[in-house]
């Protein structure tokens, strides 16, 4: 039995696969990458099918193809399918190593969590697949381990499979490596070498995972970080060639400072620059963009198509935005402590812009014209005009995922309405005990013990009241309120409005997700 029918992988949206985030890069470096709404998507190693199902859902005129190996996991993928009346998601139960080009060409080909974690045949034909199947104009995304930042985390790995050396039960294996991340996080608590604030840093992030994580990453038979250069190489011989990474900062050599770009000034090949800022970096993952070597552009940015594309941000702005003079202010992104400074008026008007139209994008047109407008009435007529600096300061902020940029110009409902209720996709998930809902942007809403309660009361029949008082007849039936309250008064109307309070609060944020029906 495959480990995977034991242990399933954790399976949900990898928001920088989402076609739409995919053809705007692709676009950005001269490929004439296909639309969004209109393509053939095929992931490699889909499990669950919590990456493609969203895909499928949201592009209901384009045809996605999951292919997995795990019988476990591509049944379960199929119940979601169906559960959420995918008509357009294929899940195919196979080995890579058996896969040909019967399936038909592709615009967009996803191997994610598979390429570092088996053996080099099939790695090679991975390589062979993405250029097979790859239609013109089309991009493959391969994520993996690299190296030198992985050989940190191979310490890790190191020490969990000598834990579980004797052991072939897989379950016994993960009981027996959390014991140890446990054991090891308490043995360096008070020591303040380099590696043993490495190990503690790293367990921490691991507890945070599914236990999933833990297995199929460190526990795995197979593990194999390599080299970007070495990676690049064999793509080549494939007939593939180097686009760009997700991360499209990562590219410049500007972003780690003036000496990093000093020193790396007289480097002309890209690839061997951007192995040097691996190593610079210590980086230890990628999610590299391929395309077939016939359509190879030259890798420069053409950045006019920049203003062409469609933009968005969930950003959390600060309190007090001053719109009269260059003076850099925070805008946090909602679903992280990640925040970037802005100075140009114009661009914070922008920000603005974009926070209250989320999750719907705006065009760069739409921006500058809006944000002029705005900053006028502040008293910043001479600000409004200097449209290159928010070109300048918007494209940075996409460069370094501040703001997301993408092809797709359709709205996503964003109101309530009297009586909420889930859109279709999270009406299945939840029915399949999703406590992990797929937002349009391709992105992750995880529910707390309170909001999975309410999500499964938003079926369109009840008002915000009446949500309130079923809400808190569930709860009260628990006998365990804290579960779900911090506090809650005994008085009964105190009671009802402090639950309320609570439900419209979450359906203010089901709503700003897009996951509620119109």
């Amino acid at each position: 039995m495959d480990s995977y029918d034991e242990i399933p992988y954790d399976s949900h949206p990898v928001t920088e696969t989402d076609p739409d985030r995919l053809a705007a890069l692709g676009r950005l470096f001269g490929l004439p990458t296909a639309d969004p709404r209109h393509c053939r998507v095929l992931e490699l190693g889909c499990a669950g099918a919590g990456n493609i199902a969203p895909m499928a859902w949201r592009y209901p005129d384009s045809e996605v193809v999951g292919v997995e190996l795990s019988a476990r996991q591509a049944t379960d993928a199929r119940t979601y399918a169906e559960a959420a009346g995918l008509g357009n998601l294929r899940i195919i139960q196979a080995d890579i190593m058996d896969l040909d080009e019967s399936l038909g060409g592709f615009d967009y080909i996803i191997t994610h969590g598979v390429f570092s974690w088996v053996p080099e045949p099939v790695q090679e034909k991975i390589f062979s697949l993405s250029r097979s199947l790859l239609n013109p104009g089309g991009l493959a995304y391969i994520s993996y381990n690299t190296l030198p930042g992985w050989r940190m985390r191979g310490m890790l790995r190191d020490l969990l499979l000598w834990a579980i050396r004797d052991t072939d039960d897989w379950h016994e294996q993960l009981r027996r490596a959390q014991g140890v991340l446990e054991r090891m996080l308490h043995a360096t608590a008070d020591l303040d070498a380099l590696s043993a604030r490495y190990l503690r840093e790293e367990i921490r992030r691991i507890r945070k995972a599914p236990p999933s994580y833990l297995f199929h990453e460190y526990l795995e038979t197979f593990n194999q970080p390599l080299l970007f250069s070495d990676f690049i190489a064999r793509a080549q011989n494939h007939g593939l060639a180097y686009l760009a990474d997700t991360e499209l900062h990562t590219l410049f050599p500007s972003t780690l400072g003036e000496a990093v770009e000093q020193s790396l000034a007289d480097i002309d090949d890209g690839i061997e620059q951007e192995q040097y800022l691996d190593f610079i970096r210590n980086r230890n993952f990628r999610q590299t963009l391929l395309c077939r070597k016939e359509d190879e552009t030259e890798r420069e940015l053409a950045m006019d198509r920049f203003a062409e594309l469609q933009l968005y941000a969930d950003l959390v702005p600060p309190k007090k935005v001053d719109l009269r003079r260059a003076k850099g202010q925070e805008f946090r992104r909602a679903d992280s402590d990640n925040s970037a400074k802005v100075e140009h008026p114009l661009t914070k008007a922008a920000l603005l812009l974009l926070s209250a139209s989320y999750p719907n994008a705006l065009s760069f047109d739409q921006l500058e014209q809006a944000a002029a407008a705005r900053v006028r009435k502040e008293g910043g007529a001479k600000l409004a005009e200097q449209g290159s600096h928010l070109f300048g300061e918007l494209f940075s902020l996409y460069a370094h995922g501040q703001v997301v940029a993408g092809v797709v110009d359709d709205a996503v409902a964003v109101t309530a309405g009297n009586r909420p209720r889930l859109n279709a996709l999270a009406q299945a998930q939840r029915a399949l005990g999703h406590l992990e809902l797929a937002t349009p942007r391709h992105q992750t809403l995880t529910l707390d013990p309170l909001a999975a309660r309410l999500a499964d009361l938003l079926d369109g029949s009840r008002t915000s009241d009446e949500l309130a008082q079923e809400l808190l007849t569930q709860v009260d039936a628990t006998n365990d309120v804290a579960a779900y309250f911090e506090e809650l008064p005994k008085e009964p109307t105190k009671r009802k409005s402090h639950v309320k309070l609570h439900c419209e609060r979450l359906i203010s944020l089901f709503a700003r997700q897009g996951i509620l029906a119109v």
